[in-house]
């Protein structure tokens, strides 16, 4: 028999929503409004996939909404299934209020816990946001535990916007001054080259450059574009695999400045994912093996993946740590002194914070380095297309003058 999320008003002119199990449309319309309640909407679960469960990526804004409104009204002691409830009409993704919905009948109607209806929606929730919120439903401290998460997503946030402004500078140079030079070799240079041609009879090096660049962007611009999308298919073909993707984050991880600020960034990670789960009473095995699977960078994962088999073997994860050359140390003093103390939570609070400052700075001086780089590349370019154009046009006014 189907299931129906049905919105309805009350008597009292409240709305109120649920789930409920009937044959057709028209038999929940009667069960309502036989217990006083006027049907508004109705959606047959059966309408939205055969069956299955909503799921989809999410924006980010839009989950760290939901778990802010999540944290606040846990701190406030109110009903998760009454949060569930009120936080659709404050959600913009129609696909997130569809999940949220369908959370709520996991837990009304199928006695799940929050951690457990999330799971199911493996690619709108990370394996962070699932195994966050099992801890603390585990420890009894979900409201501690959603609080946590909310700040990690904020300072999350707040990193990728940091990189994104940094890093919108050079790219808006680069796109504006690669579309000039695109439009100049492909369309202004060739209905100039005709007058050059008739006027002189030895072209400059510069000129006879660019035409041969730009007679090899008009006449292969088709193999050029079809060669792009396959180098592009290729990459994420061989990024899906296993060596492949070991091979791609080893040779990232040693570029000069941007490999630097990846190490940064991946490390930030490891620091904050292991605090987290550490203060949300993750037992640290455990928490070693999810920050694993949450690193973006296959080596440095792979680093983690042994430092939890050190630690698994008996070692402590400082000596662990130590062992490898990927971790720097920052993070081995800072674990080894939590061990030492007993405070690992606040050493692991104290390395996040000090990443939250390195990972800014260490965008910032790839920033630095870019840009003379970016600058004096895009210069020599745009400089040997003019001396294409002004040589040839000098070399004519300078006959000119000759014949007279």
């Amino acid at each position: 028999m189907p299931e129906y999320w049905y919105k309805a008003l009350t008597n009292a002119g409240e709305v109120q929503e649920g789930w409920m199990t009937a044959p057709d449309e028209a038999d929940v319309e009667e069960r309502l409004r036989t217990s006083g309640k006027y049907l508004v909407t109705a959606e047959e679960r059966d309408e939205k996939g055969g069956g299955g469960l909503s799921d989809g990526k999410v924006d980010r804004k839009q989950l760290l909404a939901l778990i802010e409104y999540l944290a606040g009204s846990a701190q406030v002691g109110m009903p998760i299934l009454t949060t569930l409830t009120d936080v659709q009409g404050r959600l913009e993704s129609k696909l997130l209020r569809k999940i949220v919905k369908e959370l709520h009948h996991a837990l009304s109607e199928e006695g799940k816990s929050l951690s457990e209806a999330m799971a199911e929606h493996p690619r709108a929730f990370p394996d962070l946001y699932v195994s966050t919120i099992e801890a603390g439903e585990a420890s009894g401290r979900l409201d501690f535990v959603l609080e946590q998460l909310v700040q990690h997503l904020d300072w999350q946030e707040g990193i990728s916007q940091q990189v994104r402004q940094a890093t919108m500078y050079p790219l808006i140079v680069l796109a504006a001054v690669g579309g000039l030079i695109i439009a100049l070799v492909t369309f202004v240079f060739p209905r100039i080259l005709p007058v050059l041609l008739s006027r002189t009879t030895e072209l400059p090096l510069p000129t006879r450059i660019v035409m041969g660049m730009s007679g090899f962007l008009r006449g292969n611009w088709i193999v050029l574009v079809a060669l792009t999308i396959v180098a592009l298919v290729a990459w994420r073909a061989i990024r899906r695999t296993e060596g492949g993707a070991m091979a791609i984050d080893g040779m990232l991880l040693r570029l000069p400045v941007i490999g630097d600020l990846m190490q940064q960034v991946n490390m930030a990670r490891l620091v904050t994912y292991l605090g987290l789960f550490y203060r949300s009473g993750v037992e640290i095995i455990l928490a070693l093996s999810l920050v694993e699977r949450m690193l973006t960078n296959k080596v440095v994962a792979l680093a983690v993946r042994r430092a939890r088999e050190a630690v698994e073997g008996g070692a402590t994860m400082a000596a662990a740590f130590s062992k490898g050359t990927m971790f720097p140390p920052v993070v081995v003093r800072s674990v080894a002194l939590g061990e030492t103390t007993g405070q690992l939570d606040e050493s692991l609070q104290r390395a996040t914070i000090y990443y939250a400052r390195e990972v800014p700075a260490a965008v910032r001086r790839m920033i630095t380095a870019l840009q003379p780089m970016l600058i004096l590349t895009m210069g020599s370019v745009v400089l040997l297309v003019a001396l294409a154009m002004i040589l040839p046009i000098l070399n004519i006014y300078s006959s000119i003058g000759v014949r007279r």
